[in-house]
């Protein structure tokens, strides 16, 4: 048997500076060399193919034909699937490599995924960006980005990343200068240019040129008039988003600017076939809603959606977000504290009733009752992995947002709190008790863009402003039709399910129709 095998005739291949000499026969049986090697081209006339794949990438190949077994390392984990996509090898070959990539896909890959990642890649590509879009604010908010070496920095300030301001590109550029400050700030310059400023707020920029740093820089009025790179804005990427629950199931989409106009999606169908692996498809959005206790993952393409696992007892939303994130930085300001006591001392190991995770300006903040004194404690962030991994959905008797620096609640018994954690200060009112509201008919959610803590009763549709200085809610508009509209049994259609603020990729959604206005976001291109 081994005699034959020296015996057959063999092809030089040529990668880049490696040959191999293989058997013809054992090469046969990858689709690209059969293919080639049944036609009259040069390359079957000569035995003698020339291709240009990374060496590794080609090593681990030219291993599974010889011998069914290959190696393959997440450093080139894309360029491997992208040669044997090229190769034509079939689906058996490539599905332990997409195992591999998504059961190992954390921000410590990025530095070498970004330069696999090409306009032509088909291997969740644009999964990779998307999550590094999606999650930019927490990815600044970990070590490993502080750690990235120069060039990865400036390729992901390079992305359409999902922000509210572009203050915070900036933000994020000087949180990585000032961790090794003498040796980097002469790459200042280099990565302002990433900063779009055409669409910076004029009194940031009034802000930024009172950084020390910026005060030494030579050219800075050069940078900002530059403009870079600006054919998008990247702070309008925040909308609401509304889930009406129809009679037969399929679920109704609307998405709403920061002036409330409205923009029906249309109808998305139930699919559970879609994955729950944390990377996804650019045109993939996961929504989270109902104070971050359940979500939605809907695929804006094919119109189609699936709910978001809060309960499993190994893999959830959250256990899958912080493995990804690997661990948020020792550099933030840590807080543990009972929100109406802030004097009293706090256990280390805080038994809860109940709590709510909330994503705030690239973290985590935990709201939650002890579990004996039912007293109010927060952390402000998060930090321990546990508290992501043992989250569960459960029912709450309260909802909570973070606007800035302040935390919103409103309990089962419609006491509004607002508890500052820069300041500590606890605050409460009754007012809504007047309305008699039912407490599981009513949504809390902030909104950035808008500077708004918002209420929505999905009992009669309205949709209430929080005026801060007057300390008072403000009707802004209704959605009509929600609960009113029965069919012939008597049970409720186009039920609102949720009402959120979100980041939304809109390139990839398709309206009903369209506005005609030019400042609208809702215009066509």
């Amino acid at each position: 048997m081994a005699n034959n095998v020296e015996n057959c005739e063999k092809v030089l291949i040529i990668n880049r500076k490696r040959k191999y000499r293989v058997p013809k026969k054992q090469l046969l049986s990858v689709p690209y060399f059969e293919k080639m090697f049944s036609s009259d081209c040069v390359e079957s006339q000569e035995n003698k193919v020339k291709l240009d794949f990374d060496e590794r990438v080609f090593d681990s190949i030219i291993s599974w034909i010889l011998s069914g077994q290959f190696n393959i390392r997440m450093e080139y984990a894309i360029s491997f699937y992208e040669a044997a996509d090229y190769l034509m090898i079939n689906e058996r070959f490539l599905e332990p490599c997409l195992s591999h990539f998504l059961e190992n896909f954390t921000i410590e890959n990025i530095p070498v995924l970004l330069p696999q990642v090409t306009k032509v890649s088909k291997f969740f590509t644009s999964g990779v960006i998307n999550n590094i879009c999606r999650h930019f604010l927490m990815i600044t908010n970990t070590d490993i980005f502080l750690n990235y070496p120069v060039e990865t920095v400036e390729a992901i300030l390079k992305l359409d990343l999902m922000v509210h301001s572009e203050y915070q590109i900036f933000e994020s550029i000087m949180k990585w200068v000032y961790e090794d400050v003498e040796s980097r700030k002469e790459l200042l310059p280099r990565l302002l240019a990433c900063v779009r400023w055409a669409f910076m707020d004029h009194d940031d920029i009034c802000k930024i040129k009172n950084n020390e740093l910026i005060k030494a820089l030579p050219n800075f009025d050069e940078i900002i008039s530059s403009n870079g790179e600006c054919a998008f804005d990247r702070s309008d990427q925040s909308f609401f988003l509304t889930i009406h629950q129809k009679a037969d199931a399929t679920l109704l989409i609307k998405i709403l600017n920061s002036d409330f106009i409205c923009l029906s999606i249309g109808d998305f169908t139930q699919d559970d076939s879609i994955s729950l692996e944390f990377v996804n498809e650019d045109h993939v959005s996961d929504i989270l809603f109902d104070s971050g206790t359940k979500g939605i993952r809907i695929d804006w393409i094919k119109k189609t959606f699936r709910w978001l696992d809060f309960k499993g007892k190994v893999k959830t939303y959250y256990s899958n977000l912080i493995k990804f994130l690997v661990e948020f930085s020792d550099n933030l300001n840590y807080l543990c504290c009972y929100l109406e006591d802030a004097d009293k001392d706090i256990p280390e190991t805080i038994f809860p009733e109940e709590e709510l995770l909330l994503e705030s300006n690239g973290v985590f903040i935990l709201i939650g009752k002890t579990k004996c004194e039912k007293q109010w404690f927060g952390l402000f962030p998060v930090a321990k992995h546990s508290w992501f991994n043992d989250f569960r959905d459960q029912k709450h008797s309260f909802h909570a947002t973070v606007l800035d620096n302040t935390v919103y609640i409103l309990t089962k018994d419609l006491e509004f709190i607002q508890y500052d954690y820069e300041t500590q200060c606890f605050e409460k009112n009754d007012e809504l008790k007047e309305e008699k509201f039912k407490f599981n008919d009513l949504i809390l959610i902030s909104h950035k863009k808008n500077d708004e803590v918002i209420l929505v009763n999905k009992a009669s549709g309205k949709v209430y402003v929080f005026c801060s200085d007057e300390e008072k809610w403000i009707e802004k508009f209704r959605i009509m039709n929600i609960n009113l509209c029965t069919d012939s049994s008597g049970s409720d259609i186009d039920k609102l399910v949720a009402f959120t603020s979100t980041f939304l990729p809109m390139q990839f959604i398709e309206p009903l129709y369209y506005e005609s206005s030019e400042d609208s976001i809702l215009t066509t291109d």
